[in-house]
């Protein structure tokens, strides 16, 4: 049955901070990701050990029904200093819908397949049913956001005002493919669709020149700031985590930056992060308006958070 409406939503104000890039996972969602992903063995494993992680690191997975896991995720972000935050769902998800329904300070980005002729329809239900945008995975599902098969999709979402986050370039998921990972690809869609905003996530995870030069010609493209940012340690020329804010800022500037952790749900909070971004924003002289934009005030107004 699904939960109860939740109150309306809190809304944000000047000096706090909101994460746009987050994932929530639970054992209900991973179950609903088996049967998505089928050929994706990590989520069985997680399902029947009840853990998750990677990299040697694996944490409980939580069992908790959607309005317990929205007063779950409160405590997580009170107790990592976070005002609000924006999940980008992996799968299409009921126990994402129903959670939606309860939580005043976690909004959802939904997970269609633009290639999908049913992916319209879905769409439509997905804002219906309180889902603030989208997540896409082109390098993650092999497909390019360009291919025709995706218009009637981009053409709906910018008559309902949906803004987009992207994950493009470098992925630990082993079902990706590279050939798919240049954020050049969505110069047409950006270009065609002027009125919804793109956000590349993890400042493009290896294509920072790739977004200076799309967002150079259309201005309704944005990064977010999420992760580790452990690409830069491939990057030719190598670069550093405030000298890829300058760039950023230079050739975006603050009003198109949206900052983010992508903590997960199992592991901790990653405060470490907001933490050191936080730092480099007060070190390059950014004003109160500049660094608030992009601790808060782009991810309200791209995602519409506070409505």
């Amino acid at each position: 049955m699904p939960a109860p409406p939740a109150s309306p939503a809190i809304v944000t104000k000047v000096g706090d901070v909101v994460d746009a890039h987050v994932h929530l996972f639970s054992v209900a969602i991973m179950e609903e990701m088996i049967a998505a992903f089928p050929q994706m063995k990590r989520f069985q494993q997680a399902v029947k050990d009840r853990k998750w992680g990677r990299r040697g690191e694996h944490f409980d997975l939580p069992d908790l029904d959607p309005a317990a896991m929205a007063d779950w995720y409160d405590a997580r972000l009170d107790g990592a200093g976070i005002t609000k935050a924006i999940v980008v769902a992996i799968a299409p998800s009921q126990y994402l819908r129903d959670f939606v329904a309860v939580s005043r300070r976690v909004s959802v980005l939904a997970a269609p397949d633009p290639r999908d002729p049913a992916s319209v329809e879905l769409l439509e239900r997905e804002v219906e049913a309180g889902f603030k945008g989208v997540k896409l995975y082109p390098v993650n599902r092999c497909y390019r956001l360009s291919d025709p098969a995706c218009k009637p999709f981009f053409d709906r979402a910018e008559e309902l005002d949906v803004s987009f986050v992207i994950h493009y370039g470098v992925t630990v998921d082993p079902t990706g493919d590279m050939r798919f990972a240049d954020p050049i690809d969505l110069s047409p869609v950006a270009r065609d669709h002027p009125a919804s905003s793109f956000v590349i996530a993890h400042f493009g995870a290896g294509y920072l020149d790739s977004i200076l030069k799309l967002a150079y010609q259309c201005k309704n493209v944005c990064v977010d700031s999420s992760g580790t940012n452990n690409w830069m340690d491939s990057f030719i020329p190598r670069l550093t985590l405030p000298e890829v804010f300058e760039r950023a800022l230079m050739g975006l500037g603050p009003e198109r930056i949206l900052f983010g952790t992508d903590s997960g749900t199992t592991a901790p909070y990653r405060k470490w992060i907001a933490f050191q971004q936080r730092r480099v924003l007060e070190e390059l002289g950014l004003s109160d308006r500049e660094r608030d934009l992009i601790l808060r005030g782009n991810a309200v107004r791209i995602f519409k958070i506070d409505d």
